[in-house]
């Protein structure tokens, strides 16, 4: 088994005719009814991933310890599925390729995913993380951004401990992502608010094992 601490952090794009596979999904995302469900939509599945094939897991819940999330920890929250045709693209194969080798992930390892629309309208700022800057009590985590509509802020930050500011604050354009050692480094991500009327939306998928 590959030890955690053989990668510390990688940054990257997915190709760019796959991000449009991807984007137009976010628009079928359902509200829910947790504390963040009307302006955070989301989708969350796990899957087993091995030769570069996908087998997707039975549903379950998904639930994180207060320990690591003090919004919302030791909560079961229970999320409608990733769609099947996003599922069968080869741009979702791509994030889980890309993702297994950044981490050094074993063949057949399972992998959660969520797929995340944040939602901002008028003048009103939506938190991209509520729970602030946090680890989320896995060893490896990657943040896929898909796209950003209309928005000022967003950016993603990552920090070598709680309570230091972040060596890395960027913007991430459509199919940029960070895949971070979860032991290792915190993050967090600035608020959004729209730039103009219409509302604005932050899309995001993320990978954690």
């Amino acid at each position: 088994m590959q030890n955690t601490k053989d990668f510390l952090l990688e940054l990257g794009r997915l190709k760019l005719d796959h991000v449009a596979q991807l984007s137009a999904s976010f628009g079928n995302l359902p509200k829910s009814d947790y504390l963040d469900g009307d302006y955070r939509l989301r989708r969350y599945s796990h899957f087993n991933f091995s030769e570069n094939v996908l087998k997707k897991m039975p549903a379950k819940a998904f639930e994180q310890s207060t320990d690591f999330n003090d919004f919302q920890g030791n909560v079961e929250r229970k999320y409608e599925e990733i769609e099947q045709n996003i599922i069968a693209s080869e741009a979702f194969v791509e994030m889980f390729s890309r993702f297994k080798d950044i981490t050094n992930l074993d063949d057949g390892a399972n992998i959660e995913v969520h797929q995340i629309r944040i939602i901002a309208k008028g003048e009103k700022s939506s938190q991209v993380t509520p729970e602030g800057v946090h680890q989320d009590g896995y060893q490896r985590i990657g943040i896929f951004v898909i796209d950003g509509n209309n928005i000022i802020g967003g950016e993603l930050n990552i920090h070598t401990q709680k309570h230091a500011a972040p060596f890395i604050k960027h913007k991430f354009d459509q199919g940029e992502f960070v895949v971070l050692n979860d032991e290792h480094f915190w993050h967090s991500a600035e608020d959004i608010r729209s730039a103009g009327p219409g509302g604005a939306n932050m899309d995001v998928f993320v990978l954690t094992a």
